[in-house]
């Protein structure tokens, strides 16, 4: 791929997910990386840019509302990071850039991925 619209980073412990997504936002024109949990989340976040990070939120271990934290009490302050998970009223006090729920169309992808990144 020679110019991604935005480098991307999906975190979850879902692979299904991880897959769907990752061809989907690569199809879309995106860099995408994955992690399978939220500390390899954190790890890829320490050594790439990325311009938009969505993260489950509920994982075993660390969760995607300690991804947040981690984001925004680092370097990386300003990344949007969108939350998903088939259990929404997680995300309802949270602190998420935006929220998508479990299972989601593609069109509820691209709608999310608009308010961040400008695509065609």
């Amino acid at each position: 791929m020679n110019n991604p619209i935005a480098r991307v980073l999906i975190i979850d412990d879902e692979k299904m997910i991880l897959d769907m997504l990752s061809q989907r936002l690569s199809r879309m024109g995106f860099e995408v990386d994955v992690a399978a949990n939220a500390k390899g989340g954190i790890n890829k976040i320490d050594t790439n840019q990325y311009d938009l990070i969505f993260t489950d939120i509920k994982m075993p271990g660390m969760s995607g509302d300690d991804v947040l934290e981690y984001v925004r009490s680092n370097v990386k302050k300003t990344i949007p990071v969108i939350a998903m998970s088939g259990t929404p009223w997680l995300a309802e006090k949270s602190k998420f850039d935006a929220f998508i729920p479990k299972p989601f169309y593609k069109e509820e992808l691209l709608n999310v991925v608009r308010q961040f990144v400008q695509i065609a």
